[in-house]
């Protein structure tokens, strides 16, 4: 499988009023998922575990792509029934404790995605997808420190939702995290005009929309 390949935005998001250019800067020491190993994530499970925010981050990563890619072949499902919704993160720790080199990225795409699988309605306490709208992430990201900490959830789990949306047409893509603040500031945009759409949804559409070659 061919990861870590850079790949560019075209242009357009149709329909949407929105251009996205094709160069973006530097990702910095953002997560990527294809350089995240399964044994990082295991790593930083412990409570007192060195890697426990780059594990946390990797398991909203995790639920974005499913979503994501749920989304695009029609099945995505939440539920809030405890037991049914930690069934996918403890598939993800089995098959990733079988694979501990493999990256973030390949286990989702190899190991879970294959089958679908019901996804927790709540990814943190201040972050459920199936409710949060573009008017909450539109606020968040004017608001305090605080507030603007719940947009960055919202966005990380969003540019997973996009990267996994994608991977059902194009299994071998990798949407590098340089051009995440281009792709994500469509989304705010866009937002900003449909407040009353959902946050899952306009993610979906930018998705559909954009070109990467």
């Amino acid at each position: 499988m061919r990861l870590g390949q850079i790949f560019t935005m075209a242009a357009l998001v149709a329909g949407l009023g929105l251009s996205v250019g094709a160069h973006a800067g530097d990702a910095g020491g953002e997560f990527t998922a294809s350089k995240f190993t399964c044994l990082q994530y295991t790593n930083g499970l412990g409570d007192n575990a060195s890697g426990k925010a780059q594990s946390e981050i990797g398991r909203i990563w995790m639920l974005g792509f499913l979503a994501g890619r749920y989304k695009a072949q029609m099945n995505l499902e939440f539920t809030d029934d405890a037991a049914e919704a930690g069934k996918v993160m403890d598939l993800t720790l089995q098959r990733c404790r079988e694979h501990p080199e493999s990256s973030f990225m390949v286990v989702g795409l190899q190991a879970i995605a294959i089958e679908p699988h019901k996804l927790p309605k709540n990814v943190t306490g201040e972050f459920a997808p199936s409710a949060y709208t573009c008017g909450n992430y539109v606020d968040a990201k004017a608001g305090p420190s605080n507030a603007a900490a719940k947009a960055d959830i919202a966005e990380l789990w969003g540019f997973a939702f996009i990267q996994g949306f994608k991977s059902v047409a194009q299994p071998d893509l990798e949407i590098p995290m340089t051009v995440k603040p281009q792709l994500l500031g469509a989304v705010q945009r866009s937002c900003a005009n449909n407040k009353a759409t959902m946050f899952m949804d306009l993610a979906a559409l930018v998705a559909e929309k954009v070109k990467l070659n």
